[in-house]
């Protein structure tokens, strides 16, 4: 019975057969094939590390600030007589050229002069010819331009002066750094001898490894006091190149620049004055009893007009057509183009490490081209001076994290660009700017020479 059951299994179950190829042995790489892939890696890594160094080599030598603001030369315009607008053709954003009539005024009527001068004058003096008063005033008023000439080319011989000192200060303190170099130098020189001797006493076993590593270890801190000491030198020289041929960063020279521009407003003052005077000569002549009762009608013949002393845009303006104004009120302010720069307030830690040797790169917000610039001064200032008044259009504000920090405030002159200047108006005074300054560090020396090997 049971041989039968098991015929029966056997004849029911086929048996299945599974056929697996076994996959052929790669063959190996050549030995060339594999060290080239190994000098692919190497060249990958080596780049990979090379761009990071130069990242890094980058940030240790540039300082980026982003709170640019861009500047410029604003003048006050002032009313050169007493008198009425008869007409105001400024309006803020508008391009003029040099010799443009800005503004018409009305000299005030004769009766009006004559009642405010007869206030003062006693009735037993006889009133002075008017031909005779308006020639006094003429000859006074070009005797005191000539003063003011005089004066500003005082002011001018000073700049110069104080050029010259600030010189011959940073050659003083290009010797210092001199003599630094070679007392650094001389150190240096020691420490080494004093590591080679000690490492010939290792070899013999005459003193311990910890001594010859303690040498060495000076050895190298002398070595960067050497390479510190050369920055220091460096810099000095850097900076009696740019004494010489920048402006310099002395409190006094900006002093100076301020009188420069208060006498230049005043030489204004002058030319104007002179220039009415010259208009009204020929109004001396005997008037007919129809003149003396139209004076209204007799004065539109005598319009001053108030013409730009140069190219500009309108920047703002105090006063409108009908309005009643006195010499000196300001009229409009001119803004010059052509005079334009870029200041930030940074932290003075931040400016001892700008060389100003270099170019400093500026980003306008409004332009997507980088323009290079050149750094005009460098100075300490104070929050209280920020607030003062200047002949500039704005003033930088503070950043909210440099508050109550020592500051130091950085002017980069731009180049004039007439072709950019005509997309915008006030050409582009206000918009703020990204700079990027170069800087000296022993760090960013050592990855440079790294870099170049």
């Amino acid at each position: 019975m049971v041989d039968s059951i098991s015929k029966e299994s056997q004849s029911t179950v086929n048996p299945t057969t599974t056929q697996y190829k076994i996959p052929p042995l790669e063959e190996p790489h050549s030995l060339w094939q594999r060290g080239l892939t190994g000098l692919v890696y190497i060249a990958l890594a080596l780049l990979a590390t090379s761009v990071g160094l130069a990242s890094i080599y980058y940030r240790l030598t540039h300082i980026t600030v982003r709170d640019g603001l861009v500047n410029g030369r604003a003048v006050r315009i002032q009313a050169p007589i007493d008198g009425t607008i008869a007409s105001f053709y400024a309006h803020p954003g508008v391009q003029v050229r040099k010799g443009q009539v800005l503004a018409m005024l009305a000299p005030l009527p004769k009766s009006l002069l004559d009642n405010s001068i007869s206030e003062v004058v006693t009735a037993r003096y006889q009133e002075p010819d008017p031909s005779q008063v308006r020639e006094i005033q003429l000859v006074s008023a070009q005797q005191t331009l000539q003063l003011l000439n005089q004066q500003l080319d005082q002011l001018y011989q000073q700049e110069q002066i104080l050029q010259t000192a600030t010189v011959d200060i940073a050659a003083e303190t290009a010797k210092y750094a001199d003599a630094a170099v070679v007392a650094a130098v001389s150190q240096e020189t020691a420490a080494r001898r004093k590591y080679e001797r000690f490492s010939l006493l290792l070899e013999k076993g005459a003193v311990s490894q910890h001594e010859v590593d303690e040498l060495e270890a000076e050895w190298i801190h002398q070595q960067l006091a050497v390479e510190e000491a050369q920055l220091e030198q460096n810099i000095s020289a850097i900076n009696i190149k740019t004494v010489a041929q920048q402006v310099p960063n002395e409190s006094t020279l900006r002093d100076l620049q301020s009188q420069q521009r208060n006498l230049y407003e005043e030489i204004q003052r002058q030319e104007n004055h002179i220039a009415q005077l010259l208009i009204e000569q020929p109004l001396d002549a005997p008037q007919t009893s129809t003149e003396i009762a139209s004076p209204i009608a007799n004065s539109n013949n005598s319009l001053v007009p108030l013409m730009a002393p140069f190219d500009g845009v309108i920047y703002s303006t105090q006063h409108d057509a009908g309005e009643l104004v006195d010499r000196p009120a300001e009229l409009l302010s001119l803004l010059d183009c052509n005079e334009l720069w870029v200041e930030v307030l940074i932290s003075t830690d931040q400016a001892r490490r700008i060389d100003v040797n270099q170019p400093i790169r500026i980003q306008r917000m409004s332009q997507p081209e980088t323009i290079i610039g050149h750094v005009d001064f460098i100075t300490a200032i104070s929050t209280g001076e920020i607030t003062k008044a200047r002949a500039e259009a704005l003033l930088p504000t503070v950043p909210a994290n440099l508050i109550d920090q020592s500051l130091a405030r950085i002017r980069v002159r731009i180049p004039a660009n007439q072709e950019a200047e005509k997309s915008y108006q006030f050409c582009g005074v206000g918009e703020s700017a990204k700079l990027t300054f170069g800087t000296s560090t022993s760090a960013g020396a050592f990855l440079k020479n790294w870099l170049r090997f």
